[in-house]
């Protein structure tokens, strides 16, 4: 009688956590403007490399680039930093980052992002209560890319 109820346990447990993963990270491409200088055939032109959780695929946001994701659930505005930006590459590139809770609206961070492994954001900072959309626009044309190589989003909540 245990084994059919701890299977049964498992399964559900497979089930659930597949369904986190999926609510904690940006799933939608909603918009993708690349840069001009980008080529448009290199891997990194790809806007669904930023979707789901970091695997070390990037998509190039350099000068001129703008890419809207968009969660499948509300980001809500909770205790310390809501949002998670993954980036690869210390090469000093640098992105703009906006948030809104309808993808019509949207409010962008005082200052860009600057090229790291994780950079943690407040939607409180930005006077928004929760959040369903990132728009990340490309500041510079900084490294090999070029521009800020964006792994994925995370909500933190």
């Amino acid at each position: 009688m245990i084994r059919p109820l701890l299977f049964v346990l498992v399964t559900c447990i497979g089930g659930c956590f597949a369904g986190e993963v999926q609510d904690r990270h940006a799933s939608v491409v909603d918009s993708f403007v690349p840069a001009p200088s980008l080529d448009l055939e290199a891997p990194f032109s790809d806007p669904d490399r930023a979707l789901g959780p970091a695997d070390g695929r990037t998509v190039a946001l350099g000068l001129g680039s703008a890419l809207t994701l968009r969660f499948f659930r509300d980001i809500p505005d909770g205790r310390g930093p809501d949002l998670r930006v993954v980036e690869l590459g210390p090469d000093g590139a640098r992105a703009w980052v906006a948030v809104s809770a309808d993808g019509v609206g949207f409010v962008e961070y005082a200052e860009p992002l600057v090229d790291g492994d994780e950079t943690d954001l407040d939607l409180a900072d930005v006077g928004l209560t929760e959040a369903s959309f990132v728009r990340l626009r490309g500041a510079d044309e900084a490294g090999i890319d070029p521009g800020f190589d964006l792994d994925a989003l995370e909500a933190l909540h």
